[in-house]
């Protein structure tokens, strides 16, 4: 059985800018995220890994040693959020949110951030993310 190339790299399509508000910031690499929001990625996707947009990932239920499960497609800093968007591969795959919230530091410490519980949600990622910031969660805990 041969696969197009695309489902073996992973090259997902980008899709749309999101209005998310005139404080909202965008970024497209996984590299460009701010240090506290990149630890808590690397933790939070540590089982089956995550991997830098249009790096290749595992994209369908033929799952290659070595590759991650996602990949990256972009994500939005807005208030105490940024939204990951990513392409889960998989059986189960598609385009998904996921919220981290930045929590507040004890007296003298660093922000940190936290993936929010009940932030994972499939379809249209851009009323996804409006949802999220207006207070909708799901019933999944996480990715």
């Amino acid at each position: 059985m041969h696969l197009p190339l695309f489902l073996l790299l992973g090259a997902a399509p980008a899709g749309p800018v999101c209005d998310l508000g005139p404080d909202a910031v965008v970024v497209h690499r996984l590299a460009d995220l701010p240090g506290a929001v990149a630890t808590e990625v690397r933790r939070g996707f540590a089982a089956g890994g995550i991997a830098e947009a249009g790096a290749p990932y595992s994209a369908t239920d033929v799952m290659r040693a070595g590759l991650p499960q996602r990949q990256f497609l972009r994500a939005y800093g807005a208030g105490r959020y940024w939204i990951l968007w990513f392409e889960q591969g998989g059986f189960a795959s598609g385009q998904r949110t996921v919220a981290l919230r930045r929590v507040d530091p004890r007296a003298g410490g660093a922000a940190r951030y936290q993936m929010e519980p009940g932030t994972v949600f499939a379809g249209n990622l851009c009323d996804a993310s409006k949802a999220i910031l207006a207070g909708v969660r799901s019933a999944t805990a996480g990715p």
